[in-house]
């Protein structure tokens, strides 16, 4: 089952309409069909605002086990889910499993890579590990390169853009799990 398919099977089991939807998360009708048809990629910002409206959590719009019951995440077996709109890589480093309090990962942002605004529900921390990224909050920019790390209310409007010529590596904590 591919994204589209997992949000309209979930979309239908709460009966919520296209046209209800679209009032909860300020997305056209139009756009949540296309996503639902796999004619169109949603943006990190977007997925946040569907699960949410939904309530779920984002990894619960992506095909994959949950509860699996193992505690250990190797290398090799990590779950990644790839945001084409915003050339964003996310592979958890804890499994997906309800009684989680928090969600470690790496993002992996590709060359010119937007979120565009962003918010959620709690904080969260961010380490870069590799590249250049802008983070802009309420208007205000910042840039953080290798090394430099951030705690942040993530209720806050944010976007995240990467600046550099090669794409950023970095490790972040979502204190409410969002996958």
């Amino acid at each position: 089952m591919n994204l589209g398919e997992k949000l309209k099977k979930i979309r239908t089991e709460k009966k919520l309409s296209l046209e209800n939807l679209a009032k909860k998360t300020n997305l056209t009708r139009s756009f949540l069909s296309q996503v639902e048809k796999n004619k169109t990629s949603p943006s990190i910002g977007s997925l946040i605002k569907i699960a949410g409206s939904l309530g779920v959590h984002v990894g619960d719009l992506f095909p994959g086990e949950k509860d699996v019951g193992d505690y250990i995440v190797h290398e090799k077996a990590r779950e990644s889910f790839y945001i084409e709109k915003d050339k964003l890589k996310i592979e958890l480093l804890a499994p997906r499993i309800r009684e989680k309090k928090f969600d470690p990962m790496f993002t992996r942002f590709g060359v010119g890579g937007d979120t565009g605004i962003l918010s959620a529900s709690g904080p969260c921390f961010c380490l870069v590990l590799r590249g250049k990224v802008e983070l802009s909050i309420g208007g205000k920019i910042y840039i953080l390169g290798k090394g430099d790390s951030i705690y942040l209310d993530s209720l806050l409007e944010h976007r995240w853009k990467n600046i550099g010529k090669s794409d950023v590596l970095a490790f972040v904590v979502a204190t409410t799990p969002i996958m």
